[in-house]
């Protein structure tokens, strides 16, 4: 399955940067991560790209393209996957009627591309993260990619001073100067946790949701065609005044009415977002309170392909006004 030409839906993720010492420090220091970041760019830039993230027998990831942004203070990352496991395209003759397959061997895979923001937090440890999906690549993909470059650029003379600190106790070598401890860095993201249902309509605005009940029965009389779902779609005369607690409220009081024989388990909540994009987030019916990954749709006026060698400013202009709806 390609990726549609003429738009991205965008997660928000953040990503948390800690310190690690191999000394018996308690809270080891660490560099502000605005300036590791600036270290990796710098990497970066002096390697050949594309450069291996990670590789297995079906699957290559790689870091394509790095680019620095300072009217944005962002950084602008390009990571493709290519899958060997993905079906070839086929490829029918209109005249002939013949099928062939367009020609990928083996140990050939397609590979999609994924665009990144990373954007430094004002705290020195967090940075907000945007990140197109559909091309198989995941936040994880990330944070590998910033452990191996933190590995790396600690064996750089320069960067010295973002891997080494003085000891707390004071204590001085035999020149004189103050003893040091190394530290490596560890790196983790989380889904944004600024999404609630009540901060996604507070913000947006309800266009409608369907309750989902999954089940497994048949649909056909000879049992090949299975039933896998059921969904109640409802929709709100005036949008506007539909709150999270509303949706809360009405869909709990919905479930224990006797007029319900359904056991539905999740709800698809379709809405506006602050910027005006439809978007949409399904909960676990029990978990209406829980916070989900905040996500965008953004569309373009021109096609994009799925693949891309080098960063698409078609695409980075689409996402870098959402970094507006984050604080830093």
């Amino acid at each position: 399955m390609t990726l549609p030409l003429r738009k991205r839906t965008v997660h928000f993720y953040e990503i948390k940067v800690e310190s690690r010492a191999k000394a018996d420090i308690k809270s080891p220091s660490g560099a502000h991560l605005s300036d590791l970041l600036s270290s990796f760019a710098k990497l970066a830039s002096s390697q050949r790209l594309p450069a291996t993230i990670r590789k297995s027998p079906n699957i290559h990831t790689v870091l394509g393209d790095w680019k620095y942004d300072a009217a944005h203070n962002c950084y602008a990352l390009l990571i493709s996957k290519a899958n060997a496991a993905v079906s070839d395209i086929a490829l029918r003759d209109l005249t002939t009627r013949r099928l062939r397959k367009a020609g990928k061997t083996k140990i050939e895979g397609i590979e999609d591309s994924a665009h990144l923001l990373i954007r430094p937090n004002k705290d020195g440890r967090t940075a907000a993260v945007l990140l197109t999906m559909g091309a198989g690549v995941s936040v994880r993909d990330l944070e590998m990619l910033l452990r191996m470059l933190s590995k790396e650029a600690s064996a750089v003379l320069t960067n010295r001073s973002l891997f080494n600190f003085d000891e707390p106790s004071g204590a001085k070598d035999e020149n004189n100067k103050p003893k040091q401890y190394k530290v490596g860095y560890l790196f983790s993201a989380t889904a944004h946790q600024g999404q609630t249902l009540t901060h996604a309509l507070a913000g947006g605005e309800f266009q409608g949701m369907e309750l989902i009940a999954h089940e497994q029965s048949r649909f056909d009389t000879g049992g090949n065609l299975q039933i896998t779902e059921r969904s109640l779609a409802v929709r709100a005369v005036l949008p506007k005044t539909v709150t999270g607690a509303a949706v809360r409220n009405a869909v709990n009081a919905y479930l224990r009415s006797p007029s319900n024989t359904i056991q539905y388990d999740k709800v698809r909540i379709r809405y506006k977002s602050p910027s005006g994009k439809d978007t949409s987030a399904t909960l676990e019916i029990q978990q209406l309170d829980a916070a989900f990954t905040l996500k965008e749709l953004i569309e373009f006026d021109t096609d994009v392909e799925s693949q891309q060698e080098k960063l698409s400013p078609t695409i980075l202009d689409g996402m870098k006004p959402l970094l507006q709806l984050i604080p830093t």
